[in-house]
């Protein structure tokens, strides 16, 4: 044989080779691919690695359906998961609750103890503002934020 013809069937012979490795480095990404094809199948996410953009009406009804079946299933109905109270229950918890009173602004802390007498009474009938601006002590005086007396136990001490 001549040398050319040697030199060309060396060629081809080591090409020959890197055609085959080509191959089974293709089979083998392509396998791979199957594989995860095939998991993400098992895992029910076909369409959702689709763009909404590439896929048709009904297949993103189909999408939507899936999802909330899937949804549904993760939860076990309401009824099951709350609780059932009986009539008797209801109303122990309702008569455990504190009764609701709608406040409205009746006047200054002074008229108001002039008016009710009582303390317990004039505590009721404050507002909220009033009563984050006064404190009650147990010696029965009222005191104003800044530790000023405004009612003594006997008669108001400031003007109002």
């Amino acid at each position: 044989m001549n040398r050319a013809t040697r030199g060309v069937l060396r060629k081809l012979g080591s090409d020959q080779h890197l055609d085959q490795e080509r191959q089974q480095l293709l089979q083998r990404e392509m396998e791979e691919r199957h594989a995860r094809a095939e998991a993400a199948a098992a895992d029910g996410l076909g369409l959702d690695q689709v763009p909404s953009e590439l896929q048709s009406e009904s297949e993103k009804r189909h999408d939507k359906y899936r999802r909330q079946q899937a949804m549904a299933g993760r939860f076990t109905p309401a009824a099951e998961r709350l609780p059932i109270m009986t009539a008797e229950e209801r109303q122990s918890r309702d008569r455990d609750r504190p009764k609701w009173s709608q406040t409205e602004f009746e006047g200054p802390i002074g008229k108001l103890i002039e008016k009710y007498g009582d303390l317990a009474e004039v505590r009721r009938h404050l507002t909220l503002g009033q009563a984050m601006k006064y404190e009650f002590t147990e010696d029965g005086r009222v005191l104003d934020r800044d530790g000023n007396v405004i009612f003594d136990g006997v008669k108001v001490l400031s003007p109002f």
